[in-house]
């Protein structure tokens, strides 16, 4: 996979670009959405189930109902039956179902932004771990100054982030530290996805799978829960609740696209874009209770961001000089 594909041709990047900035902001919604469904449900697993699980109906009907996702659905099958594709190159829907998980419980703790501030470190800290193995499809990178920088930076935008809110009794790091921790299931998960979607040709398919696995896992993690807890809240009348399958659906499928024609690096940069600034506009019009938007959280956001983007821009101009 190459980083740049269509790097001679500035509208197509631009195009591209706005697409993946449009992913990103999708993400910060779903976990809005997701969060305020948790609430309702006082269940955060039962939410990102009740998420996963209608985005892979949907995406049934649009396997079934077009001939090259069914084509492309069969034979991925018998490529999984006659072992030609390694069983851990199609669990890139387990990283989405701990996502779902997480989200559903944290957002309503810790608010949109600093959940995506934190997933966002923890994605950036381990992608220096996913290029060095390898494992997505454009292969090892080694790990540059650059990268070890962004990663530090990064953190240094979550800390001032939750700065604040480290001396309250109330305030339980939990959430943050699981936050950090999906961030970094996502990153394999995204690198998965990669070479997955690179067998199936189809990001619908790709994305059926994410959901399929996605929602076992959460079946699972429901059975164990129903161990300890019994009681589940009321499920809401108000339909966009029931919207966050849909967003995941929708995002997973583009990615799936975007990162085959915009390249891996740019993604990430438009992407983030995206999910900050989604996640801080949210927070700032309608904030959870608990977790209202505070200048320490736009600082560690506005640090987040610069972060991600310095090695970019000096990465340019070492190529332009």
């Amino acid at each position: 996979m190459r980083n740049s594909p269509l790097s001679n041709d500035p509208r197509l990047v631009r195009w591209y670009g706005l697409l993946a900035i449009v992913v990103g902001g999708m993400t910060a919604l779903q976990s809005r959405v997701n969060g305020r469904l948790a609430i309702h449900l006082e269940n955060g697993i039962l939410a990102g189930f009740v998420s996963n699980f209608s985005g892979w109906i949907v995406l049934c009907v649009l396997v079934a109902a077009f001939a090259t996702n069914r084509a492309s659905f069969s034979r991925i099958i018998t490529s999984i039956r006659r072992r030609d594709i390694k069983v851990w190159e199609v669990l890139g829907g387990l990283g989405g179902g701990f996502f779902l998980a997480a989200q559903g419980s944290g957002v309503p703790v810790i608010g949109i932004a600093l959940f995506t501030i934190s997933l966002v470190a923890g994605q950036t800290t381990s992608s220096l771990l996913v290029d060095k193995l390898g494992i997505a499809p454009s292969g090892k990178k080694p790990i540059t100054a650059l990268r070890v920088f962004t990663a530090f930076s990064t953190l240094c935008g979550v800390t001032v982030a939750v700065a604040p809110k480290l001396s309250q009794g109330s305030f339980d790091i939990f959430y943050i530290l699981i936050a950090l921790a999906i961030g970094v299931i996502v990153s394999f998960q995204q690198a998965v996805n990669g070479r997955f979607n690179a067998l199936t040709q189809q990001p619908i398919v790709t994305t059926w799978f994410n959901f399929a696995i996605g929602t076992a896992l959460l079946v699972i993690f429901l059975g164990i829960q129903s161990l300890f807890v019994r009681h589940v809240g009321e499920f809401p009348t108000n339909p966009l609740l029931y919207t966050g399958g849909l967003l995941g659906l929708t995002f997973i499928s583009i990615s799936a696209y975007i990162i085959k024609e915009l390249g891996v690096l740019n993604f990430i940069m438009f992407s983030v874009t995206g999910q900050l600034f989604t996640a801080l506009l949210v927070d700032a019009i309608a904030p959870v209770n608990g977790a209202r938007l505070s200048g320490f959280v736009v600082a560690g956001t506005l640090i987040t961001f610069v972060s991600i983007f310095i090695p970019k821009i000096l990465s340019q101009i070492k190529i332009n000089s």
